[in-house]
Parts: structure tokens; sequence; C-alpha cells
């Protein structure tokens, strides 16, 4: 069964792995990472590759823009290479004639997964189409694409805007990097009907730069989490595995969370793992198993797999 034909079964437990392209500028850094994914062979169902644009966010961003290898190119030796499915996210507001990509990615690239992601700032008035509208016109092409979105529980109208995406073609949806189960309990309970798989995303923290890129890129995190994460009884910062094994035990509690409070009828829940930043690959691995045991656990108890 293929990764479209999977993502509407509930009782099918599924996993993505996301990761950062390599920089552009360091061709042996697409080795490198090519080298690095091996261990992911049977323990994922895809791989998640973000598309990475120079952001003006407010803040201090907590490290310096670097130009990445295009998804496409990563993900095509993935799948060749390491026979991984990958699912490549595209921000199709900075293209004003998107048809183009939809059908070089379909064809020559032979991706036929995407994320469709909107701009950083409604203020903005970006050349090319929302997701919603991207979505509409990769259906209106009758292009055999599965098509995924993002959601950020804690936005206002949530629910809607993934039932609104769902009837304009989108199949799946990433959350934003969870920390607490509030909103995210809140939003799969007002999905109750909807087919769209939901990937619940986690991230693990090793130190306070973690949390901070986090906070730069928008992550909802609460104001208590650093103490609880990075604190010591001593007062100090906690040492890079204690701080890890607290944000892996948060996460395996959100999951309990969320599979505790699942409406009678729940959309599929999907699992995703982001490392973040390069050197929190190996945490991330860690964060895979540990959570990924539960997680089906957790599918075949709910769902009866």
């Amino acid at each position: 069964m293929g990764f479209h034909e999977t993502l509407l079964h509930p009782a099918i437990p599924m996993t993505l792995f996301e990761v950062v392209p390599p920089a552009a500028a360091k061709p042996e850094a697409l080795e490198s990472s090519l080298h690095e994914l091996q261990p992911l062979r049977g323990r994922v169902d895809a791989i998640n590759i973000p598309e990475i644009h120079d952001e003006d966010r407010p803040g201090e961003r907590t490290s310096k823009f670097i130009e990445r290898v295009e998804p496409r190119l990563l993900g095509s030796r993935i799948q060749r290479e390491l026979g991984i499915d990958v699912v490549i996210n595209r921000v199709t507001v900075h293209d004003a004639e998107p048809e183009r990509w939809f059908r070089e990615t379909l064809g020559a690239w032979d991706i036929p997964n995407w994320v469709l992601v909107g701009g950083e700032s409604k203020e903005i008035r970006y050349p090319g189409p929302n997701p919603g509208d991207a979505a509409r016109l990769v259906k209106s092409l009758g292009l055999p694409a599965t098509l995924g979105g993002i959601t950020i529980p804690s936005r206002v109208n949530e629910p809607e805007r993934i039932r609104k995406k769902h009837a304009q073609g989108v199949d799946f949806f990433t959350s934003q990097v969870m920390f607490d189960s509030n909103d995210l309990v809140w939003l799969i309970q007002r999905l109750n009907g909807v087919e769209a798989r939901i990937f619940l995303s986690f991230a693990p923290v090793s130190n306070r730069r973690d949390l901070q890129f986090l906070r730069w890129l928008g992550v909802d995190i609460p104001r208590d989490l650093d103490r609880f994460l990075l604190g010591s009884e001593q007062g100090e910062v906690a040492p890079a595995e204690t701080c890890l094994e607290r944000s892996i035990n948060m996460a395996q509690r959100i999951l309990m969370d969320v599979f505790d409070n699942l409406p009678p009828d729940p959309p599929p829940i999907g699992l995703n793992i982001e490392h973040i930043t390069r050197k929190n690959f190996a945490p991330a691995l860690a964060m895979l198993d540990r959570l990924g045991n539960l997680y089906a656990s957790l599918v075949h108890k709910n769902f009866g797999f």
C-alpha cells in the first residue's frame, strides 16, 4: 500500500521524519545527508523536506540564513538511493506561475506528495496563490498529486480552515511543533468526521538555543517551558541529556493526552518528528524511537489495527 492509499486508513500508523536540506554551497553536504538518512529505512513512511526561505520575522534570529539544496533534488535522491518515500514542502505564495512547478515535480522529478505552504504574514502581498487556491489549481489540472497543508492548532477558526482545505483537495496536515496538548486536543475534537490525516509534530530540545530558534520560527511555546525543560535544582541550566529526556517525556504525554480525548469519529492521526537543527539529528532519532513505539501502540489500541 502506497503513501496516498495509507493516508485515509486510521488503523494504520504513519510516521514522517522532517529533515532540513543541506547547504547548497557545500556539495559534500548532500552526500553526507544521504548517508546520515540511511538508518531511517524501515522506520518511517516518508521523509518530510521543508522549503527554506530567508524570512523576515520579528525578534533576533539565532542563526544566519543559509541557502539550501532544493527539496526536489534531495527528495529524488532519497527515493532513488534509499527507497524511502518523500514529502516535499512548497511555499506556493512565492510562485506567480505555479503550474510549471507542479508538472515538473510530478514528471521529471517523480515526486507526488506535497505540502502546500503559505506566506509568513497576511500583511504582505505575494505574487503566487495561497495554499487553498494552489490546491484547487492542482485538482483542476487533473494532476495526481497527494496534497498536504500546515495546521496551527492555536489559530482562530483552525477547524474550519482544515475542513475548507480538505474540501479543496488537501488530504493531510502537519501540525506546528507542539509543546502543549490543550489546543491540539481542542482541534482534534472539532475535526470529528474529517478524513484528512493530522500529523502531530514534535522536536527534541537539548538547550536554550533550540527554544529560542523555535520561538523565532513562530512556534507557540508556553512561558514556563524554559524553566521546566532547561532548569535544574541548583538554578542552573540542566545538561543536554536531561533536557532531551524531558522534551521526549513531554511529547509522550501530549500524544497520550490526544488519544485519551479522541472524539467518536476522529481524523486519522500521524506522527511527524522534526530535528530543526543539524546538531539535533541524533536526538531526533532517539525521539523517533520512543514516540514511534508509543504512537503505534496508541493507534492499535484506539483504532483496532
